[in-house]
Order: structure tokens, then sequence, then C-alpha cells
């Protein structure tokens, strides 16, 4: 006899509803024949049951039409020519359908984002894969007979009135399968402004990105609500020919570079006051950073300087003189997992120039892959830190 480990009152906390709809209880069993065949050992019993609902959910979402999934592998397809981060598309991945790797990167992307002390997860793990398979099968028996939940369908193509609106968002932002593991570890704290301005979700998606993936971009009704398209912050007259004044000094110091690597203080404090040409006292010269071993500094005409300290030795530059490999192996992962590690504008610029090949998953390596997806892990590792400049 099945053991019944979820109840309707799991279901409902990942909807956007609290009363039960008559396909509620068809997904619930479900989710329970899941947690029955899951094989995921060691992790809390919370995050099994997570794990379980998150994939039913994931099958209700194809079924019915809500479109988040569909929005999910549309974005990364756009992003970075494939489907899915980490896994091979095979010849019969069918975008519409069920998937066995979306189950397995669903169950990933779970585990990874599980608020409980543990390693990097290893996307290629064998148990990951094996409970995928087992899910997948289970699914795929249901497809054909699967009852649709009419209330999600076209769940985001209009709302009644502001307040409908707005719980939509709420819902969309931090209680789905998909984007629930991403902020569940401070959304008690977002107020309902911080919603439209921190990015949510396995890619680090704003609000009105998600909505215009969910709408195939008939936003009309949704431009509307206050805040969920939010103006771009312009930059005064003044701040800008201060930073382009900053930005010639800066190339003229560097023989046109727009970044310079430096090793210890006193190199910091030659370029900020003989380059850079600042005063030569403790407002101007980041006496606070003597006790750091080397430094970034990067430039942009708009924006102005950004300072990264302490990571010299994982980045691969040409340009820098300190770049150790042994190193690199051991920490550069750091850089796409740790927050306010490494400056946006730098991690930007790091990738694309592939300037950290010796980024590896901590424990298990797989530097090919890391290589594949280090914009990818950035984002959903770092979100605003990555995304919120």
């Amino acid at each position: 006899m099945q053991t019944i480990k979820l109840y309707i009152k799991d279901w409902l906390a990942i909807h956007p509803y609290i009363q039960q709809q008559t396909t509620d209880r068809y997904f619930v069993d479900l989710a329970n024949r899941l947690y029955s065949t899951c094989t995921i050992r060691e992790i809390p019993e919370s995050i099994k049951k997570k794990l379980c609902l998150y994939t039913a959910a994931y099958f209700e979402d194809v079924i019915s039409g809500l479109g988040l999934w569909q929005a999910f592998i549309k974005k990364h397809l756009e992003l970075y020519d494939t489907s899915l981060p980490f896994y091979t598309i095979r010849p019969d991945y069918i975008k519409d359908e069920i998937n066995e790797e979306d189950i397995r990167f669903i169950i990933w992307n779970t585990l990874e984002k599980a608020p409980y002390k543990h390693l990097y997860i290893n996307p290629m793990d064998r148990n990951i894969e094996e409970t995928a398979h087992l899910f997948f099968r289970i699914l795929d028996e249901e497809y054909e007979t699967a009852p649709a939940n009419a209330t999600l369908q076209e769940f985001f193509m209009d709302f009644k009135g502001k307040e409908d609106a707005n719980h939509k968002l709420r819902w969309l932002f931090g209680h789905t399968y998909l984007t629930e593991p991403s902020v569940q570890e401070y959304i008690a704290q977002v107020t309902e402004t911080d919603k439209f301005i921190i990015p949510c979700g396995p890619l680090a998606l704003f609000l009105h990105e998600w909505i215009d993936l969910l709408t195939n971009g008939e936003t009309e009704c949704w431009e509307e609500i206050e805040g969920l398209y939010p103006a771009i912050p312009e930059i005064s007259d003044e701040m800008k020919e201060r930073n382009h004044h900053t930005y010639q000094l800066f190339t003229q110091g560097t023989n046109g570079a727009r970044i310079v690597y430096l090793e210890g203080y006193k190199e910091l404090h030659r370029f900020l006051t003989q380059v850079l040409q600042w005063p030569d006292d403790p407002n101007h010269t980041l006496p606070q950073m003597k006790e750091h071993k080397d430094f970034i500094m990067m430039v942009n005409s708009e924006k102005g300087i950004l300072l990264a300290k302490d990571i010299c030795k994982y980045i691969s530059d040409p340009l820098n003189p300190m770049y150790d490999a042994a190193t690199a192996a051991q920490e550069a992962f750091s850089l796409l997992t740790i927050p306010t590690k490494c400056p946006p504008d730098l991690m930007e610029y790091v990738i694309n120039n592939h300037y950290i090949p010796d980024a590896q998953f901590p424990e298990f390596g797989e530097r090919e892959l890391v290589q594949k997806n280090a914009d990818f892990i950035a984002r959903h590792s770092l979100l605003y830190y990555y995304r919120g400049d």
C-alpha cells in the first residue's frame, strides 16, 4: 500500500489559489507515487517532498498550458542555443511535452537550491539521473489521461484588477515550482516593490522578463502595473562627464586596456594617485584595502570604475601576471557562486573571454561542463548579485 506523505495543503502551497480545484487530488496522488519511487538518499525529508511536488507541478504545467516551463526553456535557448543547461538534448526531445531531461534538471535545481548546508550538487549525479528516469516512466504512463487544471491555462494572459495582478506576480516571484527554490531563503523579507527589482528562478529573470515570455510579448495590460517595468536609471550628465574623464586617464595609463591587475596595496596606491590622479589622502587612496594581496580595476566610460580584490590568481587574462592555474583549479569556481566576490561587469568580462578555464565543480571536476555553462551557473547561483546591476 502506498504511504501518504504529501497532502492537499502541501500542493496548495505552491499554487495561486486556496480553494481546492477538481484536478488537485489527482496531482497530489501522483506526487505521492513519485515519493514512493524516489531513490535519492541523505537529503532532508522536506526536500524529498519538494522534489516530488515540483515534479508533479511541472507535469501539471505541461498538461494544463500554464507556460512556465516553456518560458524557461525558450529563454535558455535564446541565451545559450540549447534548451537546458548541462544535459545533452536527445533527438526525441519534444519541447511541448514531458522529457526526462526536464525532470533531471528540476531535481538538480531543487537540490542545489535546497536551504541546508551542502556542497555544490553535481548535475551529472547518477542518483539524480536514476530518479529522473523513474519519475519519467510514471509521468509518461499518465501523460495521455492526466487531467488539465483549467485554472492555470494561459494564467498570465490577463488579470482582474490590480490586486489580482499583484497576486499573480507574488506567486510567480516566489511560490511556483520553478521560482520558489531561488528565493525561499529570503522571501519573507521581500517587500511588494522589492519583487520587481530582484530576479528569480533558474535564469535569474526579473518579473517583467517572465511576463514577456509567459504572454508571448502581449504585455499591454501588464504595462499598467506600477513598478513591473521599472525605468532604467539615468546617469546625470555631470557624472557621465566625470566618468568619461576617469576612463581617459585609466586607458592612457594602461595602453588602452579597460582592465588592470595590481599586486599589493602599494601598486593600487600608485595607480590611484599617479594614473587616475586622485588626491593622496585617506578619502581617496582606500587605506582599508592594505590587508589584501591583489586587486583588479576595470573601467567603463559611463559607469566609472569597479574594484575587485584577492581573485587575480583565478583569471587567465594575458594582461594578468598573477594568474596561477593550480590555485584557479581550486578556487575559480567560487567566482560563479559566492555573492560579491566578483563584480557583475568583471564576471561578464571573464566569462565572455573564457578567462576562468580552470573553474570546475568542487569535489567532482567536470571542467568542460562548467565552461559551457558558466554564465548559467552565475545567474543560477548569484541572482541579484549578477543581474542586479
